[in-house]
């Protein structure tokens, strides 16, 4: 659900995948963004940080075991009532990089033998040659 208006934006996107995978997403993510982060709170997943022009939190919550609600949030300091300029630009550089990285997770899996980052559709280690669950 995309919500804008008055100098920002706000979005939440739901996710099947584990909550720390998704933190982790999001902490490179957000470092990759070029921000100062002002806050990190690591046991409530929640980080803020901001640039030049816009104050901007993300905030990771579980829904249950597989799936995860990831929160964006990204506003002006002070709001704009009578604009009618896009101010989604911070939000859509988050879920880009966001869907990005986590796409590249998803592709490859560690060999639980040897560690070697392989395909995820690999049934066997090209390295090492252990079966692959």
């Amino acid at each position: 659900m995309r919500i804008e208006g008055a100098g920002g934006c706000f979005d939440d996107r739901i996710y099947d995948l584990d909550k720390d995978l998704a933190w982790n997403v999001v902490l490179l993510s957000v470092n990759e963004m070029g921000v100062t982060v002002d806050e990190l709170d690591q046991a409530n997943y929640i980080i803020k940080f901001h640039n030049k022009d816009k104050i901007m939190q993300v905030a990771v919550q579980t829904i249950d075991e597989e799936t995860v609600h990831v929160i964006m949030d990204s506003t002006k300091e002070r709001l704009q009532i009578y604009s009618w300029k896009k101010e989604t630009k911070e939000v859509e550089t988050f879920y880009g990089l966001f869907e990005k990285k986590l796409r590249e997770f998803r592709a490859f899996v560690l060999c639980p033998q040897c560690s070697e980052k392989i395909s995820s559709l690999a049934k066997f280690c090209p390295e090492c040659g252990a079966k692959i669950k």
